[in-house]
């Protein structure tokens, strides 16, 4: 045999020989790709898990805030109170003992017989109770009628009627032994302090009979004695109103404060002037 020949054979009895011999890199290659397959699906299921846990732990703890809150409330106060946790993770925020953010939200709040809508944004809010919150944002709605049957006005004689950017109602003042009947209009306004909110006159018409009374030296007298309603006294103690806007039949109050205790005693608990 030729070694061209013998050369040939060992060539083609190599190739059979390889052909039968077990692929071992192969393997290690579909070994690997199974392992990579767990690990991404483990990965997968414990972000879902995650997700899950955060969704879970998000509900109940804010359908527990809106049970305590509302146990917190004055007595007698009827409504719902939904509160939203903004944040990433409510787990985290609970184990650090406090949540981040809340939203509180209310349509259908009745307050000492007073219906009203707010809104506030509180900070820092506390998970033990009684303990105190950051500060706090609020805004309050309250329509006419409701105005009207709140304490807030309780100085002001007569139904007040709301129109743009002003309030409306009738007064009564004695000049020299005379009981003199009027309707004033009256710009409001907040005071600095935040706790009183100031009822400049705008204008005036003389509603009794047989006076001889001139207008403008009535406006003009009242316009240096305006009216100051303490409104801190139907606040939480602490709170200050920041601003007030006045739409025909609506009233918004925007109120702020550095912080509020988490319990009846703290929320019930008024202002003064």
């Amino acid at each position: 045999m030729s070694d061209h020949q013998q050369g040939a054979g060992a060539s083609a009895s190599d190739d059979i020989d390889a052909f039968f011999q077990p692929n071992h890199s192969g393997k290690r290659r579909r070994g690997f790709t199974v392992f990579m397959f767990v690990i991404i699906g483990l990965v997968i299921l414990l972000a879902v898990l995650a997700v899950v846990a955060e969704l879970v732990a998000r509900n109940y703890a804010e359908g527990r805030a809106e049970k305590e809150i509302e146990s917190s409330l004055p007595a007698g106060t009827t409504g719902k109170v939904a509160v939203q946790i903004h944040g990433f993770s409510v787990i985290l925020q609970a184990l650090n003992g406090s949540l981040d953010d809340l939203t509180l939200t209310s349509h259908d709040l009745v307050v000492g017989k007073v219906p009203l809508r707010f809104s506030a944004d509180l900070t820092d809010v506390p998970l033990k109770a009684g303990a105190t919150t950051g500060p706090v944002d609020a805004r309050l709605k309250i329509d006419q009628a409701a105005l009207n049957a709140s304490p807030i006005l309780k100085d002001v004689s007569g139904s007040v009627v709301l129109g743009k950017g002003t309030f409306a109602y009738d007064s009564s003042i004695n000049i020299l032994g005379l009981a003199l009947k009027y309707k004033l209009t009256a710009k409001p306004a907040v005071d600095p302090s935040g706790t009183k909110l100031v009822l400049t006159p705008t204008d005036a018409a003389i509603t009794s009979s047989n006076s001889s009374i001139d207008v403008s030296s009535l406006l003009a007298y009242l316009k240096t004695n305006p009216i100051s309603i303490c409104v801190a006294k139907s606040l939480p103690k602490g709170a200050t109103l920041e601003k007030i806007a006045v739409a025909p039949n609506l009233v918004t109050l925007d109120l702020h404060s550095k912080g509020l205790p988490l319990s009846e005693s703290g929320l019930t608990t008024t202002g003064s002037c």
